[in-house]
């Protein structure tokens, strides 16, 4: 995977074109920013980058998982304690 490094100074109440793209992707629907990630995780497997898709991959399914799960005990579908997972 290549890298591309760029230097830029920092100037009070500057808006960084990376924070604008945020900005912009997070502003989209579910749907749109599903799609987005799609459309990127297929773009790096064509370019042969698979054990870094796969990470992403695995990236979004925990966190999807863990998502729905923690939608579910605070909708008060399940009756789990989802605080015993996370202790030893």
């Amino acid at each position: 995977m290549k890298t591309i490094t760029q230097v830029t100074t920092v100037t009070p109440n500057a808006i960084t074109p990376l924070d604008a793209l945020w900005t912009l992707i997070q502003s989209q629907t579910k749907a749109v920013r599903k799609a987005l990630v799609k459309r990127i995780l297929d773009q790096e497997a064509k370019l042969g980058d698979s054990k870094l898709s796969e990470k992403v991959r695995q990236e979004a399914m925990v966190k999807e998982s863990l998502t729905k799960a923690f939608d579910e005990l605070h909708s008060g579908k399940t009756k789990h304690d989802a605080r015993a997972l996370f202790t030893q």
